[in-house]
């Protein structure tokens, strides 16, 4: 008996053992068909990239003369970022930040979906849809078209034209209203998921700013005042967010203490504040947060202020003493839009990959803080890199010498 238990259990083993065997093979073969498949992409992705290549080089003239213009390019780069260096310490603070942004862009593409293998190194799509599609193909396209602004600034001193500005805008858009159906599947905190929603509420009001700069262009149609309107929705709505993390902050009142022992404030804490808990979750007050909750807090109201004097003065008015006396500024305010919507932008790719454990979170975090809190304001205040005589908020300085008057009812003979 003893025997035949013996040989029925040997039976078991060597069964499981070719099971094990039959799913070992399957999988290897598996690996190998996407290995193949991974292949056969990258060879495709390469033979692409060569024809496209070789095709720009035919249109240049052939190799010599196509040669030639890639090093009249490069010296006349090189002498524009050396020769257009601003001078002083807000020159240096500016390469600073702007190099940051430049590779942590460049990281970002080669990070990005819309990037194939072996050009990039792409993480990996958790949704085929058509809004994911969109997000990832309009945010890299973004990251894109908005370094090639910050590129051409720095390097040349130069704005780009009216369809980059069209083309930029609308991909920020794109970008920013397509992320809802990824947070079903998007694997962080509920902290880490509304700091995502304000990211892009932040992004997307930057739109607004990037119009309300350029109305004031000569050839501006009059019509982009009324445009830039629908922007206060997500001017309020970075606004009630930014104030949902400064609640979710407030010291919380005991839990032990009963309904009716409590006081007056602490109920009043406990009613104003419980919402926004729920919704973020439990939030650390170390250093990191105070200092990315405060600043972006402090940047969701001035940006309202800002909305605010555009409306009620109008493109003319509210761009009067920029023109007037602070050349930088105004020169600089077709580029500082776009630039926020991709320090921001960025921010949220780096936080991505945090969560996913693409880069460490620490690293994330406090990158999260120099991009995301720090950043916006230093692109507020570039032009005092460039010449600090110039005023800190040229749009809340007020002109004596000019009439100033309401301009809505203006335009209605008011």
């Amino acid at each position: 008996m003893r025997g035949v238990v013996v040989v029925a259990e040997k039976e078991v083993e060597e069964g499981v053992e070719e099971e094990e065997d039959k799913a070992v093979k399957k999988k290897s073969k598996k690996d190998d068909e996407n290995n193949n498949n991974s292949s056969s992409s990258e060879n495709l992705v390469l033979l692409a990239t060569a024809m496209i290549a070789g095709g720009i080089v035919a249109l240049n003239g052939g190799p010599e003369e196509y040669l030639e213009k890639i090093q009249g390019f490069m010296l006349s780069f090189w002498n524009g970022l050396v020769g257009n260096h601003a001078p002083g310490v807000g020159g240096y603070i500016e390469d600073v930040y702007l190099a940051t942004l430049f590779f942590g862009t460049v990281y970002a593409l080669w990070r990005s979906s819309a990037v194939p293998r072996p050009i990039g190194n792409p993480i990996q799509r958790k949704s085929r849809t058509l809004a994911s599609t969109l997000h990832v193909f309009s945010g890299a396209g973004a990251l894109a078209v908005a370094l090639y602004a910050v590129v051409l600034e720095r390097v040349f001193r130069e704005s780009p034209g009216w369809t980059w500005m069209w083309v930029t805008s609308s991909l920020f858009l794109v970008n920013s209203l397509s992320y809802g159906p990824l947070m079903n599947i998007f694997k962080a905190s509920k902290e880490g998921k509304y700091a995502m929603k304000l990211g892009y509420s932040f992004v997307a009001s930057f739109q607004g700013v990037v119009w309300i700069a350029w109305s004031a262009q000569p050839d501006a149609p009059d019509w982009m005042f009324w445009a830039v309107m629908p922007f206060w929705y997500f001017s309020i709505a970075k606004l009630w967010e930014s104030t949902e993390f400064c609640l979710a902050l407030v010291p919380e009142v005991p839990r032990d203490v009963k309904e009716e022992d409590m006081s007056f404030g602490n109920k009043l804490n406990k009613f104003i504040t419980a919402g926004s808990r729920k919704r973020l979750g439990k939030m650390s007050p170390d250093a990191a947060t105070l200092t990315y909750v405060g600043l972006n807090a402090a940047a969701a109201v001035f940006d309202n202020c800002y909305m605010a004097v555009y409306t009620y003065l109008g493109p003319e008015q509210f761009w009067h003493t920029s023109q007037l006396f602070n050349d930088s500024d105004f020169h600089l305010r077709l580029v500082k839009g776009t630039t926020g919507s991709l320090t921001v932008a960025l921010l949220i790719f780096i936080s991505t990959l945090g969560w996913r454990k693409q880069m460490p979170m620490k690293y994330a975090i406090w990158l999260n803080v120099a991009l995301g809190s720090v950043g916006p304001w230093i692109v507020l205040f570039w032009h005092k890199l460039l010449d600090p005589s110039e005023m800190w908020f040229p749009q809340f300085v007020f002109d004596p010498e000019f009439a100033y008057h309401a301009y809505i009812p203006s335009l209605f003979g008011q």
